[in-house]
């Protein structure tokens, strides 16, 4: 069940602005990357998660803003990579897996009644009804992405400013998403292999374009 309420605009930290929609959904019904325990869902498409949310950090993460939920944190929000997560209108998350996988162990493990006491006392202002938000056993806020964009692009995009920082093999996998053909065909180093020789500028050039 997905309940739509009032438009937010938001933005990435590259500066890619897209529509959405404030809206309620059950906690259950979100496609989260992972569960709690780091377990990857197979549901989701794992190209749209440039995070290993299984690493011990991520999980500690999750478990620490599940433990004292900010309400006020994870509301309304003209960023990407803050606030109510951002899902597809398919119900996956594109922005927002660590606070989604956060707030479905909040309720699971009882600690969740002040942020549905939140919901409810800012239904109006989300442009929702208290009795849409109590209708639902275990309602999360979130914003519907309405702008049509690279899904895979936006995933990284919206998580470049997270407070969890990119190991060195999410950044890798993140900058190898960036190696388009065209920019392949302009790699060129020299012949002892040198990626920072002359010959390779054009691509050196192009990849720090495309950041």
């Amino acid at each position: 069940m997905l309940v739509e309420g009032r438009q937010n605009k938001v933005k990435t930290a590259k500066g890619t602005r897209l529509d959405t929609n404030l809206a309620i959904i059950e906690a259950g019904d979100l496609i989260a990357s992972h569960d709690h325990l780091g377990n990857a869902n197979k549901s989701y498409p794992q190209e749209l998660q440039p995070r290993d949310r299984s690493r011990q950090s991520s999980q500690a993460q999750i478990h620490s803003i599940a433990k004292d939920l900010d309400p006020e944190s994870l509301g309304r929000s003209s960023r990407a990579d803050s606030g109510a997560p951002i899902i597809g209108p398919d119900r996956v998350v594109e922005s927002g897996n660590g606070r989604s996988i956060a707030i479905q162990l909040a309720y699971k493990t009882g600690q969740a009644d002040e942020y549905r006491a939140w919901l409810l006392e800012n239904a109006e202002y989300l442009g929702l009804s208290t009795a849409q938000i109590e209708s639902m056993k275990e309602p999360v806020l979130v914003r519907v992405r309405k702008t049509e964009t690279d899904r895979s692009k936006f995933a990284v995009e919206a998580n470049q400013d997270d407070k969890l920082s990119y190991s060195a093999t999410e950044r890798a996998k993140s900058d190898a998403k960036r190696l388009t053909a065209g920019l392949l065909e302009l790699f060129n180093p020299d012949e002892s292999g040198n990626l920072i020789s002359a010959s390779n500028s054009k691509f050196i050039s192009g990849f720090l374009d495309s950041l």
